[in-house]
């Protein structure tokens, strides 16, 4: 089992936690084509600039895919290294999902490395293997204040489901 550490913005503490091993199969084409469409759809549905699919590496939280719209800041396959707070290590780290309406409001959020390029509203939520190694995150991030309603929470919610059965599929 490979671990990585994550830091927790939320309260500045450090969490070792389980990635994708070498072991586990790569997403097929067909799965990557419906992920991009959930990427694509989140970010329509939701009105936000960013809709990312983030995977988690030894190094770093990497975009696996985006939303193709022109306004996204974010490029499939850029990162930025563990330990630096980012919005996805703490879902990562707490296994749980996070809401930030405005990170500059809030003095442990307001100078993580996303509020560099204006991302300030961040929701996300962890997406893991059926053994529990994660895989990443899928999450919409805005540069104006966002608060997402419930009907917008419950569909990235049934999207994250929707994409762990698919890990759980490749996996048998």
């Amino acid at each position: 089992m490979t671990k990585v550490k994550v830091k927790l913005r939320s309260d500045g503490s450090y969490k070792e936690v389980p990635i994708t091993s070498s072991d586990k199969p790569k997403l097929e084409d067909d799965m990557k084509k419906r992920w991009q469409n959930m990427a694509n759809l989140i970010a329509s549905f939701t009105n936000v600039r960013a809709g990312l699919i983030m995977e988690i590496t030894q190094e770093a939280m990497q975009v696996f895919l985006m939303s193709e719209n022109e306004s996204n800041p974010y490029k499939v396959g850029g990162n930025d290294y563990l330990c630096h707070g980012l919005y996805c290590e703490t879902v990562v780290g707490t296994d749980k999902e996070l809401s930030i309406v405005d990170s500059r409001q809030l003095e442990s959020w307001k100078d993580n490395p996303d509020v560099d390029i204006d991302m300030i509203s961040y929701y996300g939520l962890p997406i893991k293997w059926p053994d529990g190694e994660f895989f990443g995150t899928i999450c919409v991030l805005d540069d104006e204040p966002m608060d997402l309603t419930s009907d917008q929470k419950i569909l990235l919610k049934e999207f994250k489901s929707s994409m762990e059965k698919d890990l759980k599929l490749l996996m048998t």
